[in-house]
This record gives structure tokens, C-alpha cells and sequence, in this order.
């Protein structure tokens, strides 16, 4: 795919944060840009995105979204799947129909889209699938066990994708963002059992402090939103990119030549864990 032509992208949850920047930047860059929303009137990021109306935990929206883009556009060169959110549990208080509604949004949804795109690229010859994962798919993040399993899924379904798409000229790629300023910080949600915690409330609380402490005080989302450009924008992709602090990247090193319970005390911690009841 030429990295000097302006494209069809189609960027999923473009509402607020990454997938806003996302968009806006890929527009200003001389790109055709689809922003999906869940809702109907949704204002766009910036003037000349051209807005769906797209709920990626239903099958029939999805289609109905792409059916809608193909048919103004003829073609979508590159789909950048961003729309998610994340859970705040211990793994006792994610019940299974909110691990369910997690993968529903995070990992199901992403299929979902992927499926829907995929003929259309097939049939002209080529395109591009960018996945929004997170570090938090290599470490586990305590009390975010549910987003954690949901963004390592994603990227097990992606290496398999990436090479079955390869006679076909799609390429796949995975976005792994570290601590973010965005709105997910605010938008993260507690489970229900989790609220009525009496075992895990002290040390739930103290970790998900730490977590949004380093959130808000993380780059900004154009950070995120320039390394997805460089993956519409290269000629050969690489499976993976990161955007990460110089601490998160210290913390992969020790991951990889670590024992892995000495890496456990490493990210115990971090979040002070073992302080609290």
C-alpha cells in the first residue's frame, strides 16, 4: 500500500481521546476519515470527518456502518479499531457476564469490524487492519484483569489474522499504548461485586489511584495518534508499536529477563500492594 496517497480510513470510537486524535490527525494529514460513534448526531472531531453511527457489540450496526462507508467511498484502505473501555475488578469480583461485556466491546467488537472490512479489502488487492491493543495485553494489570484478558485476546487474534491475510496484501498491526491522558481514565467502570468488595476494597482502590495518577500525568493522546500515522503511513509495517514511557519500557526489559515471580514483586510494588488489606 503507497505511503505518499491519501487513503480511506475508517477509525472506530472517534468521539473523545485516542480515537478523536486519531482521526484528527489522519485528516489533517490529507486522508478520507469515517469516525464511528454508538451515538446518533455525534459531533466529530474535526469538521470533515464523516461521522457513522456504529455500535461495535452489534453485528447488524457494524455492517450496516461499513455498508454505508463503501457505498460513499467505493473502497477503505486501512480500518484502525480503537473503540473500547475497561473494567476495574479483582478477578473474584469480575463475575462472568462482566468479563462477557468486557470481551463484548474489546475484543468482539474488533471482530466484528474486522469481518465486516475485510471482503471489501480482499477484493481490491490490499489494506491495512490497526488494532488499538495495550501494553496491558504483555502484563497483567491488577484489578484490570478483565481489560488485561480482553486486549491479549485481541492480539492473539491478530497475529493469526496477520498471516492469514498476507497472500491477500492486508496487513495487520497492533498499537500497544502505556498510561495515556484521555478519557479513560474517566470512563472506566467498577463491577458491581467490586463496589460491595470487602477482601479486595482497600488494595482495588489503592491500585486503580495509582493506575489514573500515572494516566493523567501520561502523554497526550496525539502521542498514541503519531505512531498509528506512522503505521498507515509505512510501506512495510511492523506487527507492533509502542507508545511508552521510559518506565514502561523498563518494565518490559525486566519482564523478559526476569524471573517471572521477581518480575511479580516488581509490579506488586509498584502499586503497593502487599501494604494493604
Amino acid at each position: 500500500m503507497a505511503s505518499n496517497t491519501s487513503k480511506v480510513i475508517l477509525v472506530t470510537g472517534v468521539s473523545v481521546g485516542i480515537g478523536a486524535a486519531i482521526a484528527t490527525r489522519l485528516l489533517h494529514a490529507g486522508h478520507t476519515v469515517f469516525g464511528t460513534s454508538r451515538k446518533e448526531g455525534a459531533q466529530p472531531p474535526a469538521a470533515d470527518v464523516r461521522m457513522l453511527v456504529m455500535d461495535v457489540r452489534s453485528g447488524a450496526s457494524v455492517a450496516q456502518a461499513v455498508a454505508e462507508m463503501l457505498n460513499s467511498a467505493g473502497r477503505i484502505d486501512v480500518l484502525i479499531n480503537n473503540a473500547g473501555f475497561g473494567i476495574a475488578a479483582s478477578v473474584e469480583d469480575t463475575l462472568p457476564d462482566d468479563m462477557l461485556r468486557q470481551m463484548d466491546t474489546n475484543f468482539l467488537g474488533p471482530l466484528r469490524v474486522c469481518q465486516a472490512v475485510l471482503p471489501a479489502m480482499r477484493a481490491q488487492g490490499g489494506g491495512r487492519i490497526i488494532q488499538v491493543s495495550s501494553l496491558a495485553a504483555r502484563i497483567g494489570i491488577p484489578f484490570q484483569g478483565a481489560y488485561s484478558a480482553s486486549k491479549s485476546a485481541l492480539e492473539g487474534m491478530s497475529e493469526a489474522l496477520s498471516l492469514e491475510m498476507k497472500p491477500f496484501g492486508v496487513d495487520v498491526v497492533m498499537i500497544q499504548p502505556g498510561d495515556t491522558k484521555s478519557n479513560f481514565t474517566a470512563s472506566r467502570e467498577w463491577t458491581e461485586s467490586a463496589k460491595a468488595s470487602v477482601a479486595y476494597a482497600a488494595r482495588a482502590r489503592h491500585a486503580i489511584e495509582v493506575m489514573e495518577k500515572a494516566e493523567q500525568a501520561g502523554p497526550p493522546a496525539d502521542k498514541v495518534a503519531r505512531v498509528v500515522e506512522r503505521a498507515v503511513n509505512a510501506a512495510k509495517p511492523k506487527l507492533r508499536y509502542g507508545s511508552a514511557s521510559a518506565m514502561e519500557l523498563l518494565a518490559l526489559f525486566l519482564q523478559g529477563v526476569l524471573p517471572d515471580r521477581m518480575f511479580e514483586g516488581v509490579i506488586n510494588s509498584n502499586y503497593a500492594l502487599s501494604k494493604r488489606k
